[in-house]
């Protein structure tokens, strides 16, 4: 029975030994873990998303800035209606021979030549009423220089869904601990019975785009000239879907009072017909005069 005893005492040791080394050994990985999770949110994954979410963001403010040389001949060919009252003066002396009656005391001549000279510098008031052929070539030498917020285009839709797709995201991860020090005062808020939220805004959500290399627009005066009436961009009503639905409403919570992306824009589809709404232009074939060549913007699904 001792021997059975010592045997199953053995037993219980080795047990106990074996079981304090394997936790231990799960405590250092998960530490371990826990420190290469940390390596890998602030060297790779938060760069990254925080990278692409900023690029969107740059290129919605961006501005193209661009000089456009234009060198060409350019031919003309047409009539040139001219009808003038105009002065001429005379470069030489321009001889006459006219048939004249002259009637004097004593003498009356009918139809008599008379040879006159006009000297050169006589100015002649004379009324054209011609046609003049034109037929040329006009050399055009022009800098045009365009100057296209991006943010003010159909560009800006595109770019802005981008941004909602990652801003959540990159929220999340710079509201999220870098290190053990932060990871104990999450725990402790949690603990406390305090809501966290991860999708509040912080310093990089208020500024995620650092600025551009180089200027735009610098010294161009039109920015005030005002557009054209028929040249002006009118509003769809379309709002940009964003991402993930739960996280979007975190981010943008009046789109969602209303029903949400999805139902906002099905509305605007239904009434944009009875709107004045241009989306995009058919250049495959040239407009009617009374027809803009609005297409319709296909509704979200449809193929």
């Amino acid at each position: 029975m001792r021997a059975v005893r010592g045997v199953g005492r053995f037993i219980w040791r080795f047990m106990v030994i074996f079981s304090f080394i394997v936790n231990l050994v799960l405590v250092v990985a998960v530490i371990a873990l826990a420190a290469l999770l940390f390596d890998i949110k602030n060297n790779v994954v938060t760069p990254l998303v925080a990278g692409l979410h900023s690029s969107f963001v740059g290129l919605d403010q961006a501005t193209i800035d661009w000089t456009i040389p234009v060198r060409d001949a350019i031919p003309v060919q047409f009539d040139l209606p001219l009808e003038q009252a105009t002065v001429v003066t005379l470069t030489e002396d321009v001889p006459l021979t006219v048939f004249a009656s002259i009637s004097a005391p004593a003498l009356q001549v009918n139809s008599a030549t008379v040879f006159l000279s006009l000297p050169a510098g006589t100015r002649l008031p004379v009324a054209l009423d011609l046609q003049v052929p034109v037929d040329t070539e006009i050399d055009v030498e022009l800098d045009v220089r365009a100057v296209i917020p991006l943010g003010e285009t159909q560009l800006h839709d595109p770019l802005e869904n981008l941004r909602l797709i990652f801003e959540p995201i990159t929220r999340a991860l710079y509201n999220l601990p870098d290190d053990y020090g932060g990871t104990g005062q999450l725990v402790s808020t949690l603990l406390s019975g305090q809501p966290v939220n991860l999708l509040a805004a912080n310093a990089y959500s208020e500024n995620p785009w650092p600025g551009f290399s180089r200027t735009a627009g610098v010294g161009y005066d039109l920015q005030d000239v005002p557009i054209p009436p028929e040249n002006v961009a009118r509003e769809t009503g379309i709002v940009p879907e964003g991402g993930i639905p739960a996280l979007d409403e975190q981010i943008r919570p009046e789109l969602y009072t209303s029903g949400g992306p999805d139902a906002i824009n099905a509305q605007a589809q239904m009434l944009m017909p009875t709107t004045l709404a241009p989306l995009e232009y058919d250049f495959a074939q040239p407009a009617a005069p009374d027809d803009l060549g609005i297409l319709p913007t296909p509704a979200p699904g449809s193929p």
